[in-house]
């Protein structure tokens, strides 16, 4: 079993990338793209936050546990790519960074299907279900290039799916409070096919983790059936946690003279 910290010079390169361009924009653009705009400190912890996230996930040991030995870790680096990483960095751009990209009238109209509340649920729940096929799982594993493109996509589709409820830009809105609870309470649901093809099966459905000499599960059906329970319960505290928060905050909105009253009552 490895523990190595992977330095690969792709990934190291793209995350540098992205935190440089980055701090240009947000430092001595700023006053170009947004003229008297403070420095965005609160936004920039949560971006530097999300470019750590990703190189944990990446490249921390995880990485090679997870390729290699444990499909529950596996699941563990992808909730990480889908739920901590994109949300985290959605949360960490500033409208005036994002408006001149996706606002230019030959973007625009991408933009706004790609970021349709519809579109974004469909396309990462139709991802997520379709790497998690034992053929394509198993081709992801044992072709690097192919595991990393999977990865870049994960991503991408999570970006897709968090945008209806963290957006920063008007234009491209985010759900109202009603629109939120629907999406967040679905979100679960669609994944549960695969958690339950994964979870119920009767044995170890991905040859490379059954192949493993020394289980550090002690089995790679055990590992696996935990890997469904860490899929759900994660899914369920990552859209259900939003869900009650939107919900009390609909009601708050609805409902500011009992808020106000509470406030002033000694």
């Amino acid at each position: 079993m490895t523990g190595r910290w992977l330095l690969d010079p792709v990934l190291i390169g793209g995350l540098v990338t992205l935190a440089l361009v980055y701090a240009l924009l947000t430092g001595p653009l700023r006053h170009r793209l947004a003229p008297g705009t403070p420095y965005p400190r609160r936004k920039a912890r949560f971006f530097y936050a999300a470019i750590l996230a990703l190189y944990l996930t990446e490249g921390s040991p995880l990485h090679d546990f997870a390729e290699v030995y444990s499909f529950s870790a596996h699941m563990l680096q992808h909730m990480l790519l889908s739920y901590l990483a994109p949300s985290l960095m959605l949360r960490g751009l500033p409208d005036w960074v994002l408006r001149p990209l996706l606002l230019h009238p030959r973007v625009k109209p991408v933009a706004k299907v790609l970021t349709h509340p519809v579109v974004a649920f469909s396309v990462f729940s139709l991802f997520f279900s379709l790497w998690h096929i034992p053929v394509i799982y198993e081709g992801a594993l044992r072709n690097p290039a192919l595991h990393h493109l999977e990865h870049v996509l994960f991503f991408i589709a999570a970006l897709m799916l968090w945008w209806p409820l963290l957006s920063p830009l008007p234009e491209l809105p985010r759900l109202s409070y009603a629109g939120a609870l629907v999406y967040l309470f679905v979100l679960p649901i669609a994944q549960l096919p695969v958690f339950a093809a994964v979870t119920f099966a009767d044995h170890a459905i991905y040859p490379t983790y059954a192949s493993v000499p020394h289980h550090p599960f002690g089995d790679a059906h055990a590992d696996q059936v935990f890997g469904g329970a860490l899929m759900k319960v994660g899914g369920l505290f990552t859209f259900g946690l939003p869900f009650i928060l939107t919900f009390f905050a609909w009601y708050r909105q609805d409902n500011p003279s009992h808020y106000r009253r509470r406030a002033s009552t000694p």
